[in-house]
């Protein structure tokens, strides 16, 4: 049996580029979809197919191992009218005239990994649920200014499943067993589209369970499993920022069937400071001087992340401009040191007594000093 080509059926080279293939899939998918066409039973088989082809060669990865097959295909006739798939990889399960008792990818340089990925493992269909990897978790945590400057630890707490403990994770009210699901015969798994290519997908009637609970567990309402509060501790790195973004793998909600864990994702906030502002690896702070030291010139002592620092005030000074400390702001993970920029702010009294009236005055009627 030939099998499809994805690349025709998208209408696109071997060589397209994903935004290329995007693209044709956008046109094809609205193109033909049913609604545009009345519920037409031949749209919708022709939406199917451009969809599956899609869900491939959409994606880098699978897209990457189908290439693998395609090529092999290709060179056997599977793309041709040839002998088929299983033909094409017969020496992969151990060659024609040989025991047909289900072929392996071993040594198959990883192609069984596309099997496994995109159709649930290479194995028949009627095999029990397949393993799924369990959702990310996606959290906020709000760390302290000093924390996030130099480091540190923190406790967070993220919402995990943990097995019901009433019914140990059947979903069953005890004494009670599930029913095996009718519309996936226990696969946990229904499959679109056709041939080699099909594609395969958590069950809709069990949400990939394989079963369904007729009287539910009161405690987990029928999931097997109930979510609890988890202290997690984790390492804050010198130089975090508001808007980071942290990934704790392992750490989501559990698998199932034996799937991997999801990730924990937490999106930092970092706590305003009463002194400090932050942009990047830089710090800025605000100092004020009156207006005879700005006119002056004198010298101020500036409070910095690495601790008190005096700082030279030139003459001539203007109300706004900053001043800059070098290395006195972040380090960030790679060792580099930002810079603090401490704005000047100048003080102009309210209240003068007569004597400093008359000074203001006498220098208002001076006359400027001209420039050189």
């Amino acid at each position: 049996m030939a099998e499809k080509d994805y690349y025709k059926v998208l209408g696109v080279s071997p060589d397209a580029s994903q935004q290329d293939i995007r693209k044709a899939y956008r046109q094809l998918a609205k193109k033909s979809h049913p609604d545009r066409h009345g519920g037409s039973a031949a749209a919708e088989e022709r939406f199917k197919e451009v969809t599956d082809a899609y869900s491939v060669l959409g994606d880098p990865e699978k897209r990457k191992q189908y290439d693998r097959f395609r090529q092999a295909g290709m060179r056997g006739g599977w793309f041709e009218g040839g002998p088929g798939f299983e033909d094409v990889f017969a020496g992969a399960r151990g060659g024609p005239g040989q025991e047909q008792g289900g072929f392996s990818f071993e040594g198959a340089g990883g192609l069984g990994d596309l099997f496994s990925r995109i159709f649930g493992g290479g194995h028949t269909r009627a095999e029990h649920a397949v393993r799924q990897r369990g959702r990310d978790i996606v959290s906020t945590i709000t760390v302290p200014f000093d924390m996030a400057v130099h480091g540190g630890t923190v406790t967070v707490r993220v919402p995990r499943e943990k097995t019901c403990s009433t019914c140990g994770g059947t979903g069953a009210v005890p004494g009670t067993r599930a029913e095996t699901c009718r519309q996936c015969n226990g696969t946990g798994q229904v499959f679109s589209g056709g041939g080699a290519f099909s594609m395969a997908r958590p069950c809709p009637a069990c949400f990939g369970r394989g079963h369904i609970v007729q009287s539910p567990c009161p405690q987990c309402r029928g999931a097997g499993a109930v979510e609890e509060m988890s202290a997690v501790d984790v390492k804050v790195p010198v130089g975090t920022e508001t808007g980071q973004r942290m990934r704790l793998a392992g750490l989501g909600q559990p698998g199932t069937a034996g799937g991997a864990s999801g990730d924990l994702f937490l999106e930092v906030h970092v706590q305003p400071h009463p002194t400090f502002a932050r942009k990047g690896r830089n710090v800025y702070s605000k100092v004020q001087v009156d207006m005879a030291d700005a006119a002056l010139g004198t010298r101020v002592d500036v409070q910095t992340l690495q601790g008190e620092v005096t700082v030279r005030v030139p003459p001539g000074t203007q109300p706004g401009q900053r001043l800059r400390i070098p290395g006195y702001g972040v380090t960030t993970p790679d060792g580099r040191k930002g810079d603090h920029y401490v704005e000047v702010q100048v003080s102009i009294p309210k209240d003068l007594t007569e004597e400093q009236r008359r000074l203001l005055d006498q220098l208002r009627r001076a006359p400027a000093r001209a420039k050189s």
